[in-house]
C-alpha cells in the first residue's frame, strides 16, 4: 500500500536553524519520491527569506493563526489543533501518516489525538519534556506539569516515535511503553549544500584568537560559561596575556538579553558582539572571519548526557572546529576537530580552547576534511 505523510511542524515566522531543518528534511523526502505534504504551524506570518523558501515548494503551506488568537496561549493553540484537524479532514486515513514534530503534551493535543484517531501518528521528539524528576526545571515548568498529566494519555495514541538521541528514545519508551508502538533513533541532519565552505583568513594579528556562537543563546547553550571563563582570563594578574579574545555571537532570543547584561556587568563589551539573526552573506564572511566555534556548554542544565544539535553540524559542514561540554552520538569520539571543556555551571581555564584553535589554524585542508567528515 502507498502512504502519504502530512508533516505538521510548530515554527517561527523566521528561517531559522530549526525551519532550515525541517525544509530540508521536506526536500530529501521529495527525491525519495515520498508522497509527502508539510504543514509549517506558526502565530507569524512567514519573513520574506522564508516566505520564499516557502512559495518555491510545491507541498509546503503555512498555517497562521488568527490575529485576535494570538496573545491568548490557550486559545492560540487550540486553534492551531483546529486548522490541523481541518486540514487532515481532507485526507484518506487508510493511507496517511501525520507527522508532529514536538506536539508536547496538554488536553489539546490529547483531543486533537482521539478527534482524529483513525490516522497513525508519529512524533518526533528533540527533548525530554518532563525533566521534574531529574531536577531540572529550567524555566518549563508548565510543560513539565503538563507533560506529568497529558503525556501517557497521549503517547497511548501515538504509534510511532521518532527521537534524536537514544536517551530520549528511552524516555518515550518508559512514558509510552513497547506495547503497540515503535521506536527509532535518528539524529539531527542538515542540507551540506546550503552551507558553504569557509575561507579561512590569514590577515588577521597573530595574537587574535576569533571565537564564534551561532544560536539562540538560551541557559542550555551556557554562553555565560564562556562570558565569564573570558573575564577570568583577562583578569588574570598572574598571567601574561599573550592573545586578544573576540567572541561573535549570531543569534537572538527571548533570553539572550540575559547574556548581553552579564557581558557588560563584566565589562566585556569591547571584547563580545551581539549581532542577532543574520542573512546568510553575513553569515558566511562571519564564518570565514571566525577559527574556532562554540557547541552547547549547558546541555547537563535540563539533564540530558547527549546532544543532536544544528548548530555542531553546521559548523562541521563548513569547515570550522569547535568546542563544547556535551556528547552527540553521530560524531565519533576520536573526531580531532572538536575540544571537549569540562561539564559543569562553572567557568573554565581558556587555555587549551586558545591551543586548541592556534593548532588547527595553520591547516589550510582542515575546513575541507571536516566538510567531508559532515558529508
Amino acid at each position: 500500500m502507498s502512504y502519504k505523510i502530512l508533516y505538521f511542524a510548530f515554527v517561527s515566522g523566521e528561517f531559522g536553524g530549526v525551519e532550515q531543518k525541517i525544509i530540508a528534511q521536506f526536500d530529501a523526502l521529495i527525491k525519495l519520491e515520498v508522497k509527502i505534504h508539510l504543514f509549517l504551524i506558526s502565530k507569524f506570518t512567514p519573513g520574506v527569506v522564508f516566505a520564499h523558501e516557502i512559495e518555491r515548494r510545491p507541498g509546503v503551506n503555512v498555517l497562521v493563526n488568527s490575529p485576535e488568537k494570538i496573545n491568548n496561549p490557550w486559545t492560540r493553540r487550540k486553534e492551531k489543533f483546529a486548522l490541523m484537524t481541518l486540514t487532515i479532514s481532507e485526507f484518506d486515513p487508510e493511507t496517511t501518516i501525520v507527522y508532529l514534530r514536538d506536539p508536547l503534551a496538554d488536553i489539546h493535543l490529547l483531543r486533537f489525538l482521539k478527534r482524529n484517531n483513525r490516522f497513525v501518528f508519529v512524533t518526533e521528539h528533540q527533548d525530554i519534556e518532563n525533566t521534574i524528576l531529574k531536577g531540572k526545571l529550567r524555566g518549563r515548568l508548565l510543560i513539565n506539569i503538563l507533560e506529568l498529566i497529558w503525556g501517557r494519555p497521549c503517547r497511548r495514541v501515538i504509534k510511532g516515535f521518532v527521537s534524536v538521541t537514544s536517551e530520549i528514545t528511552d524516555y518515550e519508551r518508559s512514558v509510552a511503553g513497547d506495547k503497540g508502538h515503535s521506536y527509532e533513533t535518528l539524529g539531527n541532519g542538515i542540507d551540506i549544500k546550503r552551507y558553504p565552505l569557509r575561507v579561512q583568513e590569514r590577515d588577521y594579528p597573530q595574537n587574535e584568537i576569533r571565537i564564534l556562537f551561532i544560536g539562540s543563546g538560551f541557559r542550555t547553550h551556557g554562553l555565560d560559561r564562556l562570558i565569564k571563563s573570558l573575564h577570568t582570563y583577562l583578569t588574570n594578574k598572574d598571567r601574561d596575556n599573550k592573545y586578544d579574545i573576540i567572541l561573535k555571537i549570531a543569534g537572538n532570543s527571548h533570553e539572550m538579553h540575559l547574556n548581553k547584561h552579564l557581558a557588560k556587568k563584566l565589562n566585556l563589551s569591547s571584547k563580545i558582539l551581539f549581532l542577532g539573526n543574520l542573512e546568510s552573506k553575513d553569515l558566511n564572511e562571519l564564518f570565514n572571519w571566525a577559527q574556532i566555534g562554540v557547541g552547547s556548554l549547558g546541555i547537563h542544565r535540563k539533564g540530558l548526557r547527549f546532544t543532536s544539535e544544528l548548530k555542531a553540524r553546521e559548523y562541521c559542514a563548513r569547515g570550522l572546529p569547535f568546542f563544547w561540554s556535551t556528547t552527540d552520538q553521530d560524531f565519533s569520539p576520536d573526531f580531532p576537530y572538536i575540544l571537549q571543556v569540562p561539564e559543569s555551571n562553572s567557568a573554565f581555564n581558556l587555555d587549551p580552547v586558545i591551543s586548541f584553535a592556534v593548532r588547527f589554524n595553520s591547516d589550510p585542508f582542515l575546513p575541507l576534511k571536516m566538510r567531508q567528515y559532515a558529508i
